[in-house]
């Protein structure tokens, strides 16, 4: 059986990285402006549940966290932020971020 886990790292020319975690269809977002940036993460403003819902996730090293659902995206959403990092190297403009 496949993990429903998954940790994807793209990093740009000049340092800047955006990282996904994601647990079956629902993920989230960190970016980081270079090496050791407190960073951005993503926030759904559509989220409609518990304040103090989590989503665990597990790191490429093993490691399990717990991210709240409000955070959470759809994997379709996490994809296509992705895919605009990889080719405009700028943190994707159709994600609400919050500064860390």
């Amino acid at each position: 059986m496949e993990s429903p886990f998954s940790e994807i790292w793209v990093e740009s020319p000049d340092g800047q990285s955006l990282c996904a975690l994601i647990n079956g269809n629902r993920g989230w977002l960190m970016y980081l402006r270079e090496s050791g940036d407190s960073g951005f993460s993503s926030r759904n403003p559509d989220y409609v549940g518990p304040s103090d819902a989590a989503i665990e996730y597990r790191l490429n090293n093993g490691q399990h966290d717990f991210y709240p659902a409000s955070w959470a995206l759809p994997v379709s959403t996490i994809r296509q932020a992705l895919a605009y990092f990889e080719s405009e190297h700028q943190r994707p403009p159709f994600i609400i971020w919050h500064e860390d």
